[in-house]
């Protein structure tokens, strides 16, 4: 129990983060709801007693205009309440999606990578949707409390059948509902039916629960097939190759296995609905035979038989609403467990504090002493032993074939992850020892894998919404792609890609060639002393390739550059060049050293490629 009420208490302090007024407006909207039915049973039963003590027209009138009228302000403030409460509830689903985006974007890329987080991630997203989402918890702890409340007012209001008068009658049946044992009874029949409907709902949260987690897997499935029918990019694809078939197989199977797990929760809740329909049914009538009864013998009035009747439902309503609200939380708090995982996932790389000297010369020297490096989960290793030193200002070009590690070395440097063995050192000083803000500043990248985002042009070139806009024109035309922009309808404001919309702007979609232009245009905008472009040509044919790397080395003549590559047509131009093979480094040289080096890696290579390039 202590553990559920942490889990609440941790919850609930969530739900205020993101809304702060809300609990507030659905505590005041529950003391209304609650307060309604006591206003009616209490007033009501006043008014029939007046009415049958023959009391004045005006008297009872005033009960009359004091019940509608307060049902009435209740009815409006409520309206209102409801009105603030949707408010609410779509801010914290919104602002609880944007605080799980805002957490994966700050956790270490090494973290975001593994499977398990992004699995995670999914989970922290569709577990606080589902049952309700975090508004529906918030309701359900709200409706805790007012259903506590209920009770306590619901056994002070039957209290008066403790201290009944005499009414006329004898025998058994007349002494015992004329003393307090009846009393006792009518409480020991509420925990009875309590304790059935309570055990009810638990299974019937065990059900929903099992049957949610069950359909989880194949739920993702069949949305990814689902979402593939409708993926513009994929369109060609499915329609060349008459993908229609196997989509719709793959899809209609992950569908009939969540449709199966659903009919059997259906059959088995229905099941357990059964049991707890009789007994709430059999106290109903127990309720209502002893009110009636202690009515015939002029125990208690006839306005009193209408508000004790209530009363002991209203009761037995609210207790068995107490306790199933608890099972309900405790299950919620289940499903909320991914979100508070999610939130509380710590960093593990180290945080620096050292600045990182600022340069106007631009002149830094990087050096890999001994690094080798696997990836998480995984004993193979992607770098053995590598020992390299780099000199700011020049031009360095990284080759090897497909997996030799050129890339996994670069993720190194940026430290979007850390050595498994030896030390990455800036000016000689281990760079985990750097604030990584700074650090990463250094650093201009256009990736293999680069994006551009339906943002504006601009935005993507100056990745933020901040920009000088001549600065970004400036790039553009560097990188060759202003020409295009300009003839778009807005310009640098034009919005890119099909994906998002905006009114009616259409976003622009546009080649791969421009996509990588801006790319580097981006790369460039960035103003870093140190620029790597990590084979975002490789979809070219080598000339094209050959005429970007030339081009960008024309644009950061004045910066230190890595071009990374598996082909030859960015080795002319730089001043080193070391070729990976394997996860070593196994040559380094110029270009026309390695060439020559017959037998040698570099020059298999070139004679591979030469074709190409003659």
């Amino acid at each position: 129990m202590k553990e559920h009420l942490r889990e609440m208490k941790k919850n609930l302090g969530y739900i205020r983060k993101l809304a702060p007024s809300y609990p507030i407006f659905s505590m005041i909207n529950m003391l209304l709801r609650k307060g309604t039915p006591f206003v009616t049973m209490i007033l009501s039963a006043k008014i029939i007693d007046m009415i049958l003590d023959g009391e004045e027209k005006t008297e009872i009138y005033k009960i009359v205009f004091l019940m509608v009228g307060s049902l009435l302000v209740i009815s409006l403030l409520r309206h209102l309440l409801e009105h603030v409460l949707e408010i609410g509830r779509c801010l914290v689903s919104d602002r609880k999606r944007r605080d799980i985006g805002y957490k994966a974007m700050k956790l270490d890329y090494e973290i975001l990578e593994r499977n398990s987080t992004m699995e995670l991630i999914s989970k922290a997203d569709s577990n606080t949707d589902a049952v309700g989402g975090l508004g529906g918890y918030l309701q359900k702890t709200v409706n805790l409390f007012g259903a506590l409340l209920s009770c306590v007012v619901a056994l002070v209001t039957m209290s008066g059948l403790l201290v009944t008068p005499e009414g006329t009658g004898e025998g058994i049946f007349y002494d015992f509902l004329n003393s307090n044992i009846s009393y006792v009874v009518l409480l020991f029949l509420v925990c009875i039916s309590i304790i059935v409907n309570s055990r009810c709902q638990e299974k019937q949260e065990k059900i929903q629960y099992e049957s949610s987690q069950a359909q989880t897997l194949s739920g993702r499935i069949y949305w990814l097939f689902f979402n593939l029918m409708s993926d513009y990019p994929l369109g060609k694809d499915i329609r060349i190759f008459n993908m229609k078939d196997v989509i719709e197989k793959n899809g209609a199977k992950a569908r009939d296995d969540i449709e199966r797990v659903q009919k059997k929760s259906i059959r088995d809740s229905l099941k357990v609905s059964v049991g707890e329909l009789l007994s709430q049914n059999i106290f109903v009538f127990g309720a209502y035979l002893f009110v009636g009864m202690k009515a015939v013998y002029g125990m208690i009035s006839v306005g009193d038989v209408a508000m004790y009747s209530g009363a002991i439902i209203l009761l037995q309503g609210e207790v068995s609403n107490l306790f199933g609200i608890w099972i309900e939380l405790k299950t919620h708090n289940t499903y909320l467990k991914s979100y508070t995982e999610l939130m509380e996932t710590p960093n593990e790389k180290y945080e620096g504090t050292i600045p990182v000297e600022k340069r106007l010369d631009h002149e830094y020297e990087l050096e890999f002493r001994n690094v080798s490096f696997h990836y998480p989960n995984s004993d193979r290793l992607i770098l053995k032993n590598i020992s390299f030193r780099l000199t700011t200002g020049k031009k360095l070009a990284i080759v090897g074939a497909n997996g030799a590690g050129k890339t996994t070395f670069i993720k190194l440097l940026c430290r979007l992850y850390d050595p498994t063995e030896g030390q990455i050192l800036l000016n000689g000083i281990d760079i985990r020892k750097y604030d990584y803000d700074e650090y990463i500043r250094l650093f201009s990248i256009v990736f293999q894998d680069y994006k551009i985002f339906s943002f504006s042009v601009a935005e993507n070139v100056a990745a933020g919404p901040e920009y000088d806009s001549k600065r970004v024109e400036e790039c553009l035309k560097e990188a060759g792609i202003y020409e295009r922009v300009s003839q778009m309808k807005h310009g640098i404001q034009s919005r890119l890609l099909k994906d998002q919309q905006d009114g009616d702007e259409e976003g622009i979609e546009i080649s791969g060639g421009e996509k990588q232009k801006i790319a580097l245009a981006r790369a460039l905008y960035r103003d870093a002393p140190l620029v790597i472009l990590d084979e975002p040509t490789s979809a070219l044919d080598p000339l094209a390739e050959q005429d970007i790397y030339q081009r960008f080395n024309e644009m950061v003549s004045d910066k230190t550059a890595i071009f990374i590559s598996h082909r030859m047509s960015s080795c002319r131009f730089c001043d080193e060049v070391v070729v990976f093979d394997d996860g070593e480094i196994v040559e380094t040289g110029t270009h026309e050293t390695l060439v020559s080096a017959t037998g040698g890696v570099y020059h298999k290579m070139w004679e591979a490629q030469a074709q190409y390039y003659m």
